[in-house]
């Protein structure tokens, strides 16, 4: 049943600090497996489907964002659909140990599309969840605290992932994935806490009845809000640059590919080089919490998608350790953009279509970014390095077509 319009009830003292704290570090355990996984992935699926697995799989996860969005928003509840999320995701990943011992590529590549579900179930609920606990002036911070610890996460994964690799043999590192099963229990613990925030109905002010039942009305499948159309074009138009896959950038720098001319890195080098990425996306999401206060969610936005525009002309011209520098800066791009757009959604969404305007978020960036990701690759195929050229025009352009976005337009003065 839909939900009417509503305020925030105050919080007991503590208990905002408390669930944001408990989902940062869900954030934190989640990519700690995640990016354990991740690398380790390239021992066992061929680099030609890797792309066309991480494609299939991300994009599964981001369009059911929209479906589990428009749900926990009809419901007005979001911690279910977080809990749940996380529980699938944090059993999906200890079970590719089995696919590893039994030597089933297949079942890899199921348990990878089984865990992006578990992200798509919780995704959009999450960052509504978020949102709904950090009041407006403390949201910017909210978001920023999520993609630091994500991407210390993902450091210390990578870097668990590259010292099992180097220490265990490659036909015995099912035993470490498995062990994966230790943070499942600590995910379930975090997750148990989790809790929305109470709302009291909204008294409206005289005149404002229409605006009220408005606010009232069922929940769509897409966001009603006309001020969210312009930050949604921009961010899908820089998506096709800016969300092509890190480890697809992993591969191109660690001679991987079949055209790379370099000999290619042992799997705790990538490893290792997946970790010092996850190290660079976090100093850079931390740093741009502090720099979205002062430019602006959109401002921020536009940062992150010029310095990934100058990252793919370094991707595109730089060899050797050069390329491995660039390759590593590649995580300012992340860092840079993840939270800022989201706090610029957030910002401009309704409360009652907050989850939504996320599912929304998710599946344009989704379709942009599949298309995206596949020109790349067919680039990369075609033209060698060049082709990163082309993500750095598409990028410019994604800021091109945000501008004047910046800003929701003001509400038309009432007549009389």
């Amino acid at each position: 049943m839909p939900v009417a319009a509503a305020t925030p009830d105050p919080p007991e003292p503590g208990q905002a600090h408390d669930q944001i704290s408990r989902l940062a570090w869900l954030h934190f355990a989640n990519d700690l497996t995640l990016d354990f996984l991740t690398p380790l992935l390239t021992a066992m699926v061929n680099v030609g489907w890797i792309g066309l697995m991480e494609g299939a799989a991300d994009g599964i996860g981001q369009v059911l964002k929209l479906f589990t969005g428009r749900a926990s928003d009809r419901q007005g509840v979001r911690a279910p659909w977080v809990r749940s999320g996380y529980v699938i995701n944090a059993i999906a990943r200890p079970l590719v140990g089995v696919g590893m011992l039994l030597g089933l590529p297949l079942w890899v590549v199921a348990c990878r599309i089984a865990d992006r579900v578990g992200k798509g179930v919780r995704g959009s609920a999450t960052d509504a969840l978020v949102a709904d606990w950090a009041d407006q002036d403390d949201r910017v911070r909210a978001f920023a605290r999520m993609r630091t610890m994500d991407h210390l996460g993902a450091t210390l994964g990578g870097l668990a992932a590259a010292a099992a690799a180097y220490i265990i043999a490659l036909q015995h590192l099912w035993i470490a994935i498995c062990c994966l099963v230790v943070v499942t229990l600590w995910v379930a613990q975090l997750a148990r806490g989790l809790s929305d925030r109470r709302r009291v109905p909204a008294v409206p002010a005289a005149g404002a009845a229409s605006a009220t039942a408005a606010a009232a009305a069922p929940v769509g499948w897409w966001p009603r809000s006309p001020a969210l159309r312009a930050p949604l074009l921009a961010i899908g138009v820089a998506t096709m640059a800016t969300k092509l896959s890190p480890l697809l950038v992993l591969a191109q720098v660690a001679g991987l590919p079949a055209h790379a001319s370099q000999a290619p890195w042992p799997l705790w080098q990538v490893c290792l080089g997946w970790a010092a990425l996850g190290l660079v996306q976090a100093g850079a999401a931390a740093l741009a919490g502090v720099m979205t206060i002062r430019l602006g969610a959109a401002g921020m936005a536009r940062l992150g998608w010029l310095t990934g525009a100058l990252i793919f002309v370094g991707l595109s011209q730089c060899h050797g350790w050069g390329l491995v520098l660039v390759g590593a800066a590649f995580g300012i791009l992340v860092g840079f953009t993840e939270g800022a757009e989201k706090t610029w959604i957030a910002d401009r969404a309704d409360q009652a279509e907050r989850s939504l305007s996320f599912g929304a978020l998710a599946l344009i960036t989704a379709i942009t970014g599949l298309l995206g990701n596949a020109l790349c690759g067919w680039l990369l195929v075609t033209w060698g390095p060049k082709a990163f050229l082309v993500m750095a025009a598409i990028a410019i352009l994604g800021v091109l077509s945000s501008l004047g976005a910046g800003r929701p337009t003001a509400p038309a003065p009432a007549a009389g």
